[in-house]
């Protein structure tokens, strides 16, 4: 197999797994938890995601290798997703979802580190191989659907350490990178932020036009609902937005070309603004219909911009522990922090929510030309290959 097949192969087995923790809550909530008990077991994992990923990128950067590392997270995270089905109650669930948020939380900013690598070295490009993933994710989804809807919730934790088991026999297979070690940092991620504006302005970037995705990915479902959409429905409204995302991956590579991280900024924080302001607006099926394609904008051209960027800004040997702080600090903490506001003005005043999710995503476009002044890829070089 090819380094960009071997790769893929790993993605799709962690983006199904990461598809069906979705599900996680059905799970604890038939376990005896409240609403309220289960939130803040998903804190406390996103909150252990945010603080534990730059260790692993650290460790992965230490030396020089990443898949000994991958194949350590995937590993525990199975065997955490496993030890679901022993316990019992609030707090040795709430402990063990830690635990699997740790584990967890070093996987995605490090195949994303090794696939930027690879197609650094000219051995595979990005966007296909991260559209599997993609793919993957929204053939879990609904595939896990239809199984729990007639076996139950109690499959849960045992699918999970199937995929997660899988991922972690994937990546022995997975190719490594001409990268060489680095020297020990104590305080290398800091010293990226300081020292690396490109990467200050990726971290940014995703923070705003990725956070403002919390009140879709927390309410969107609910919100609808409300407007009288049937379930089915909403699922392919939400597949609708997938399928766009996969075709800008697969097959954007010139328009990503012509773009670069300015351009693809621009046009992710105006969609952001476009998107979120009409669906706070409860618009008829029709029109929800044509925005959704929209999430190629808001979620994947603003996703490749960042990795453009940190191609470019960051060393090679720094390259995991700047794609794990950027999923820590722009990803993690942001989705977090604005999940907690959409929910709060959900609950007081539904669609408003949304619309507040458009000022974020529209600050981006305050970054747009800090981010021309970064300067542009050459994606025809083999550097490059997006």
């Amino acid at each position: 197999m090819s380094a960009a097949q071997r790769v893929a192969v790993f993605l799709g087995a962690y983006f199904a797994a990461n598809a069906v923790n979705a599900f996680l809550p059905l799970f604890l909530s038939d376990r005896g938890l409240t609403a309220g008990d289960i939130g803040h077991v998903l804190a406390a994992a996103t909150l252990l995601k945010v603080l534990a990923g730059p260790g692993w990128g650290d460790v992965a950067d230490r030396i020089g290798r990443r898949r000994p590392v991958l194949f350590t997270a995937a590993l525990a995270a199975a065997g955490f997703a496993a030890a679901y089905t022993q316990v019992a109650g609030y707090m040795p669930l709430l402990l063990l979802a830690a635990a699997q948020g740790i584990a967890a939380s070093a996987i995605n900013p490090l195949a994303d580190s090794l696939t930027l690598a690879l197609a650094r070295e000219g051995r595979l490009q990005y966007g296909p191989v991260r559209a599997v993933g993609s793919a993957a994710f929204m053939v879990a989804t609904a595939g896990a659907g239809w199984l729990l809807n007639r076996a139950g919730s109690w499959l849960v934790p045992w699918v999970l350490t199937a995929l997660y088991g899988s991922a972690a026999a994937c990546s022995l297979a997975l190719p490594e990178a001409d990268t060489p070690p680095a020297a020990p940092h104590a305080l290398a991620g800091l010293a990226l932020l300081r020292n690396r504006r490109g990467f200050r302005l990726a971290v940014a970037c995703t923070a705003l036009i990725q956070g403002a995705h919390a009140a879709y990915y927390g309410f969107a479902a609910l919100f609808w609902r409300s407007q009288g959409i049937s379930d089915t429905v909403i699922g392919l409204l939400i597949a609708e937005g997938i399928i766009a995302e996969i075709l800008l991956f697969a097959r954007g590579r010139r328009l990503i070309e012509r773009l670069g991280p300015a351009g693809l900024t621009g046009c992710a924080a105006a969609a952001s603004v476009v998107r979120w302001l009409v669906m706070a607006a409860a618009p008829p099926l029709p029109v929800l219909v044509a925005i959704q394609p929209l999430h190629a904008a808001t979620f994947a051209m603003q996703h490749l911009s960042a990795m453009q960027l940190l191609s470019r800004s960051v060393p090679p040997e720094r390259a995991a522990t700047a794609q794990s702080l950027h999923s820590a600090l722009g990803y993690g903490a942001p989705t977090g922090l604005m999940m907690l506001l959409a929910g709060w003005l959900y609950a007081r005043s539904g669609g408003l929510a949304f619309a507040s999710m458009a000022i974020f995503g529209g600050a981006a476009l305050l970054l747009v030309r800090p981010l021309r002044d970064v300067g542009r890829f050459s994606l025809d070089a083999p550097r490059y290959r997006f």
